[in-house]
């Protein structure tokens, strides 16, 4: 007897995008503050330039104006793919924020448990005081409300 598996729907994928979004979410804000750190470091562009004085031992230099302009570029794309990045992972941020908002707090409070801290869907549902049915009809109204609202950002991702 052959099984036929279950064909995910494009609403079953979008939950799935939508939920790794959401298990995402602290990760894409500390991703932030960290490539601010990195686009601090190289932002300067400064190459160190070190002469020979008398009792030292002397340091490279780079003295062609050619040879600065490509380190230039290369630290210019490198800032750029960077600064990309940020503006990237804050957009998902702060639409996820923003869709939030349109939530009760139930709703928050069952993200909260189950995408930010990772647990489990029963856990959620002893949390909030619900049958393990009842919170899965939550997350379902949950994921179709922030499908709707995150769509933009879905599409981004592709």
């Amino acid at each position: 007897m052959k099984t036929k598996a279950k064909k995910k729907t494009r609403s079953d994928r979008r939950f799935l995008e939508v939920e790794r979004l959401l298990r995402h979410y602290r990760y894409y804000k500390s991703g932030i503050v960290n490539l601010k750190k990195q686009l601090d470091y190289i932002m300067p562009g400064c190459v160190a330039n070190y002469e020979i004085v008398e009792g030292t031992t002397g340091t490279f230099s780079i003295r062609s104006t050619t040879e600065k302009y490509a380190i230039d570029r290369i630290e210019s794309k490198r800032a750029l793919d960077i600064y990309e990045k940020i503006q990237e992972y804050e957009l998902i941020v702060n639409c996820i924020e923003q869709s939030l908002e349109s939530l009760n707090e139930e709703e928050k409070k069952f993200v909260g448990i189950r995408y930010f801290d990772g647990k489990s869907m029963k856990y959620a549902a002893d949390v909030l005081g619900y049958s393990e049915r009842s919170v899965f009809n939550v997350r379902n109204e949950v994921l179709q409300k922030l499908t709707i609202s995150l769509n933009g950002v879905l599409q981004l991702l592709k």
